[in-house]
């Protein structure tokens, strides 16, 4: 009777074990994400230092321009497609491919937390639409914080510029790459239309 009976419960135990046990680790996934501190200023109300393990900073873009229209960019949606990020290169540095890639990729995910932060409903419709990214030559530093910053934040596009920490290529300080996005592809004419594809 007893191997009757367990079996009978069984799929029921199969059920609330499918049902529960993924919830239950949602929710603790959530309040672990919720106890993290936000990335950019730590409890006391400074920078925290964004150095990853090959010694790239993550600069906060607030102090090289004018702020952004935030208001630009919470109203993008699916109704703007198609989007692309844009990773403007400082070919001036003459860093190898391999330090253009990691350079990419830090600016990539830079622009990512931003636009999570800033402009969500578009970071989800870049998603949803292929996830588009261009790499472009930018033939000097000043060209790439003076100009093209400058009217990318007044587009309301987010930003992310990495800068070396100097540790194998290049000077410590020196600024790689822009990221630019994600942002429809519109809100960039005139901005990086001009600069050719690495």
């Amino acid at each position: 009777m007893m191997g009757d009976q367990s079996n009978t419960n069984s799929p029921l135990i199969y059920f609330l074990s499918g049902a529960l046990l993924p919830s239950l680790a949602l929710l603790l996934l959530q309040n672990q994400k919720s106890k993290q501190r936000p990335f950019g200023k730590n409890a006391l109300g400074n920078e925290d230092d964004a150095e990853s393990d090959d010694g790239h900073d993550y600069d906060d873009d607030s102090s090289a321009g004018p702020e952004s229209d935030g208001e630009i960019s919470k109203t993008w949606g699916m109704k703007d497609a198609p989007y692309k990020m844009v990773l403007c290169v400082n070919t001036s540095l003459g860093m190898k491919k391999g330090k253009i890639a990691a350079q990419c990729c830090h600016a990539a995910v830079g622009c990512y937390k931003k636009a999570n932060t800033v402009c969500p409903n578009g970071l989800a419709a870049w998603e949803r639409t292929g996830c588009a990214k261009i790499a472009v030559k930018c033939p000097s530093e000043d060209e790439m914080m003076k100009e093209i910053l400058i009217k990318a934040m007044q587009a309301g596009i987010p930003t992310c510029f990495i800068e070396d920490a100097g540790r194998t290529q290049i000077a410590a300080g020196s600024r790689t790459v822009l990221g630019l996005g994600p942002a429809p592809t519109y809100a960039f004419e005139g901005i990086t239309s001009h600069l050719k594809l690495m």
